[in-house]
């Protein structure tokens, strides 16, 4: 009994030793259309087209570096985004007219 634990214990820590494999930046570029801003600018609702790799076409936001990208812009405008996903953050890398 004692040797199936011990087998069993150091199993696991061979499995939590091992470092998972890290975060790929990807970035990505699409175009769409504004949508809404949210509260004091601090991201932006675009309704995109397809992402190809990504997603499909959807309405998401997306939060910007800084909140000076998104001025000059408004609902309705149509806009082209660069942006970059790494893990769980997406963030706006350039955003204009189009």
């Amino acid at each position: 009994m004692r040797s199936r634990l011990a087998a069993l214990a150091f199993a696991v820590a061979a499995v939590v030793s091992v470092s998972p494999v890290d975060a790929k930046d990807e970035t990505y570029k699409t175009r769409g259309t504004v949508q809404s801003f949210g509260k004091d600018r601090r991201y932006v609702n675009i309704a995109h087209e397809d992402i190809p790799g990504y997603m499909m076409a959807m309405t998401m936001s997306f939060d910007p570096r800084t909140p000076a990208q998104l001025d000059g812009l408004a609902a309705g405008d149509k806009v082209r985004v660069t942006f970059t996903v790494s893990g769980d953050k997406r963030w706006i890398d350039a955003i204009a007219k189009d």
